[in-house]
């Protein structure tokens, strides 16, 4: 449908978007993105630059789902079709997903994988300036970085998984997949602001790739002043 490029240039340019307004990847949707409750405690060593690791350990149910073989296809949909029958319904119930702080796997023994789950995370910062024609702003991505993360077979935030805060003009953008890294193409071409009546200060983000599994943008917080 869109582009097929690899990044061939450090920076994006994307179109102007007005401030107010927020699509159906904004608030909405993510406001039911309740945490799993008495999650393990993630490790101290979670930060944005630590080594991929597994998520807090415990014994996966028995029985359990082998993924190892699973190719792409195969392990974005079996990703894609794990649900947390603790997360209310009808919102948004999969079992792993993203929020502000991270990557998050809240299965409470239901579908659990037998091993730890490869998948990728990458950061991209977002930098923001108004537009000189209208209220709104561009957005410029610069990569940050590719991580590969162990998800599972244990619930709580994956470690690794915290994303680089936003500093100055620039927000940050992280993106949850499987299989080869992202290409220009598959960015979004619009990210929408938390809108002025959330109490969150982040929006979910529709990535126009398949095996894309989840992606937050999280804006800085004197985004108003850029």
């Amino acid at each position: 449908m869109r582009r097929l490029r690899v990044f061939a240039v450090p920076f994006l340019t994307l179109p102007v978007l007005v401030l107010a307004g927020c699509s159906s990847s904004g608030s909405g949707l993510g406001s039911l993105r309740s945490l799993p409750p008495a999650s393990p405690s993630p490790s101290a060593s979670a930060s944005p630059s630590a080594s991929p690791s597994a998520s807090p350990l415990s014994l996966p149910a028995t029985p359990c789902t082998v993924t190892t073989g699973l190719d792409t296809k195969g392990m974005t949909a079996y990703l894609k079709g794990l649900r947390s029958s603790e997360r209310p319904a009808p919102s948004d119930s999969s079992a792993l997903f993203m929020v502000d702080n991270g990557v998050w796997l809240g299965l409470r023994n239901s579908q659990r994988p037998c091993e730890a789950v490869p998948v990728k995370l990458s950061h991209f910062r977002v930098d923001m300036t108004k537009s000189p024609s209208s209220a709104g702003y561009k957005f410029t991505y610069a990569p940050i970085d590719t991580l590969t993360l162990a998800v599972g077979p244990g619930d709580g935030l994956v470690r690794g998984s915290v994303p680089p805060p936003p500093s100055g003009c620039g927000g940050t953008l992280s993106v949850l997949y499987v299989g080869q890294d992202l290409a220009e193409s598959e960015l979004p071409e619009h990210l929408s602001l938390p809108s002025t009546d959330s109490t969150l200060d982040w929006t979910l983000v529709d990535v126009d790739a398949d095996r894309v599994l989840d992606a937050v943008f999280k804006p800085p917080p004197g985004a108003k002043n850029c």
